[in-house]
């Protein structure tokens, strides 16, 4: 007798399981298998990058899922921690609609970025974000922000404030909800 092994239904159900995370559980949040499939030496970013590109393709919360994955990856990234995958070496796994995504997603943190700038807002060092021991902790604020090549980060409060300022979310995923 063969038993057949039931597939997730989810989105992140699929990405927990290209990520060869338990899956019986549930599903966890979205920045948590992030966390474990950007560790260097996993292996396990590239084929969780292949389900990212066949959520974007399905539209819906698959594809807000994807979207959100593609955001913390693009953050945790940023941070340029020992132990992680660079933003280099995350370019070449991706695909087609993922590429899209990621520049997309991009564009948006960088307006963000230029608002601040404009604005006046002060942004903080990064290095007190790189600081950041404990793993728990690591997982919820280096997915939510965003180093920058100049030593600063800017947070989620600062997307808060350029989306409710300029009334417009990232890509109709913001992080506010639209009316």
């Amino acid at each position: 007798m063969k038993f057949f092994k039931r597939q997730p239904s989810t989105p992140v159900g699929r990405l927990m399981a290209a990520a060869r995370l338990p899956t019986a559980g549930g599903d966890i949040a979205v920045q948590d298998v992030v966390m474990d499939v950007l560790r260097r030496g996993s292996g396990r970013m590239a084929p969780t990058l292949a389900v990212v590109e066949e959520l974007l393709g399905e539209g819906g919360e698959a594809s807000r899922v994807a979207v959100d994955f593609v955001e913390f990856v693009q953050n945790a990234a940023s941070h340029g921690t020992d132990g992680l995958l660079t933003t280099e070496e995350l370019l070449p796994l991706r695909g087609v609609r993922t590429v899209e995504c990621w520049e997309t997603v991009d564009r948006f943190w960088t307006a963000v970025v230029a608002w601040c700038d404009e604005q006046g807002v002060a942004l903080e060092s990064g290095a007190s974000l790189r600081a950041v021991e404990h793993p728990r902790l690591r997982s919820i604020m280096w997915p939510s922000c965003r180093s920058l090549a100049d030593g600063r980060w800017v947070s989620v409060a600062d997307v808060l404030a350029y989306e409710l300022a300029v009334g417009v979310p990232m890509a109709g995923f913001g992080h506010r909800p639209t009316a």
